[in-house]
């Protein structure tokens, strides 16, 4: 009796509950600042590549995103190359490599797949348990020769960030070169990529709030050769055919100006994800990198005795929308090679759950979810108590 009657108030809280939005790292909700300029360009819409006043004023609003973006990260205007979207920049990116590819272990699938395509050699860089990828290793296999080496800024389950300096010094030693998805790190940790020595970098417009089918490869200034994978008009300098995607370049260089207030957000959602794990804890939860430096908005974790798939269909029916980790994917939940890379045990790694916050998010959504997970648990674990 006590058990149906339990159930029912979970049944009325699912009903009375708004959607919230936990999915930051699969794609940001869109920011206000990126539908505003819809209006804009519709009053004087034409080809950017077009002589007339149009296609001027068009071409305009394109160089300036680029020096936007470029600003956001310290580099020149020059540099910055707009693609359809992160997948595309590490596509191009790792075209470039001189016949040897490294690839960091729990990088994006995304990088593997696309150094398939290359018919280089490619190598593993492993990761310890704690996400780190392991420089010693790292400076062993480039004492063998070039290669481009492929390690990723933050990892986009765990949220562990990678010593991209360390890395880079290395990298310059051997006289190789340093590809970096920045995909998730961008707007949550701030970039200098001159400073840092990077190569290639990829980014992506709608982890930041703007629209999908938008990004940019970075390219470092003494790249003096670019071997294009998409040809075509001439556009992007040569290096990237094909007429610019208008409305989600100039969204993305928007929330470029933005950088900076972004960056500030994360002080709030940082004190959130400390809320969040604590409790997390408390209710006998493991999160995943718990010792390494990490995004300030992502949490990846799990509880013993709850399968991801089982936990997901809970949160979605109780208007929560979360991840089990990449949703670059069919959509099912499948085994992380992140945590296989870390060594983490398939008993624990098929529970895992990843929240990521962004803009929009409250303290009041954080209080709201720790609800739900206490109601969980309240039949299976007595005692339990929540430590807000």
């Amino acid at each position: 009796m006590v058990g149906l009657l339990h159930q029912e108030r979970l049944i009325i809280k699912i009903m009375e509950t708004e959607r919230i939005y936990f999915d930051y790292n699969a794609s940001s909700l869109i920011r206000r600042e990126a539908f505003n300029l819809i209006e804009n360009i519709n009053k004087s819409y034409g080809n950017p590549s077009s002589i007339h006043e149009e296609g001027r004023t068009m071409r305009d609003l394109i160089e300036n995103s680029r020096v936007y973006i470029a600003n956001s990260l310290n580099t020149n205007a020059e540099n910055v190359i707009f693609t359809s979207g992160g997948t595309e920049a590490i596509d191009i990116a790792l075209n470039q490599n001189p016949g040897r590819i490294i690839i960091n272990s729990t990088e994006h699938i995304a990088v593997f797949e696309s150094a398939k395509k290359t018919n280089s050699t490619i190598e593993i860089l492993e990761v310890d348990e704690n996400g780190i990828v392991n420089l010693d290793k790292l400076e062993s296999m480039l004492q063998k020769g070039p290669a481009l080496v492929c390690v990723m800024f933050a990892n986009n389950e765990t949220g562990i960030i990678q010593p991209i300096r360390e890395i880079s010094d290395i990298v310059k030693k051997y006289k190789s070169y340093l590809f970096c998805d920045a995909v998730q790190a961008y707007g949550k940790v701030k970039i200098n990529f001159d400073e840092l020595n990077i190569h290639f970098m990829a980014l992506s417009a709608h982890k930041v709030g703007a629209f999908a089918g938008s990004g940019a490869i970075i390219i470092n200034e003494d790249i003096k050769k670019i071997i294009p994978t998409m040809l075509g008009g001439g556009q992007e300098f040569g290096l990237r055919g094909g007429t610019e995607n208008l409305i989600g370049i100039t969204a993305f260089g928007e929330c470029a100006k933005l950088i900076d207030e972004i960056c500030a957000e994360n002080q709030k959602l940082k004190e959130y994800i400390n809320i969040l794990e604590k409790n997390i804890k408390s209710f006998g939860g493991f999160i995943f990198g718990g010792n390494s430096k990490r995004l300030p908005n992502t949490s990846l974790f799990a509880f013993p005795d709850i399968k991801a798939d089982t936990m997901l269909m809970k949160l979605d029916l109780a208007g929560y929308s979360v991840s089990s980790g990449s949703a670059c994917s069919s959509g099912k939940v499948k085994k992380s090679h992140v945590l296989k890379a870390m060594n983490v045990d398939d008993k624990i790694s098929s529970n895992a759950i990843r929240i990521s916050l962004g803009w929009a998010t409250r303290k009041s959504h954080i209080t709201n979810l720790l609800n739900f997970f206490e109601d969980i648990f309240k039949e299976n674990y007595i005692g339990v108590k929540s430590v807000r």
